[in-house]
């Protein structure tokens, strides 16, 4: 597999040492872990396991995750994952993000729930509404990849809404360095 990223900038996860734009001020999301970026043979293997439907071809990938989680150690109780919508699952055969999330949790020995549902005719940051309260719980909000970050942005605003405490977010790979939250 392809070498991880070095560990970027906590808040938003894009490489140290050049010009990036991060979270805004007040943003949902109080960090951000990506263990590679979206590019060359990771975008292949994301590509490839999420048409394929296959567990197994988040494997290398997830632990990658797994292992920069572990070394940051945030202060999370409870995974859970950027729910795919319900035509994207029945077109692929799986909800990919589950799936990552399975393994993050299993990894970092954490309790995984389903706390959020997509919703039907919305985009980004209103795509999401959390289906439990969550009091004071600091969540680990898992997803494969973060591109600009309104998808991200929806589902935290959500979990922030039902009562999480804080929310850290979690992907495989980050693409580029442009502003979040848009």
């Amino acid at each position: 597999m392809v070498r991880e990223q070095p560990p970027g900038c906590p808040r938003c996860a894009a490489p140290r040492g050049g010009v990036h734009a991060c979270w805004p001020t007040g943003a949902p999301i109080d960090a951000t872990v990506a263990a590679f970026d979206y590019r060359g043979e990771v975008a292949a293997a994301i590509a490839t396991a999420k048409l394929s439907g296959a567990h197994a071809g988040w494997a290398g990938l997830t632990e990658a995750l797994v292992a920069r989680l572990a070394a940051l150690a945030p202060e999370v109780d409870v995974v859970t994952w950027i729910t795919t919508p319900p035509g994207r699952v029945r077109q692929r055969g799986t909800d990919h993000a589950a799936c990552i999330a399975r393994e993050v949790a299993r990894g970092l020995g954490l309790p995984i729930l389903p706390l959020l549902d997509a919703r039907t005719r919305h985009r980004g940051r209103d795509a999401y509404r959390a289906r439990h309260g969550l009091p004071a719980t600091d969540v680990l909000l898992v997803d494969d990849i973060l591109t600009t970050g309104a998808t991200a942005w929806g589902a935290a605003t959500a979990l922030r809404r039902a009562g999480a405490g804080t929310v850290h977010l979690a992907v495989l790979a980050r693409a580029g360095t442009h502003p979040l939250g848009a």
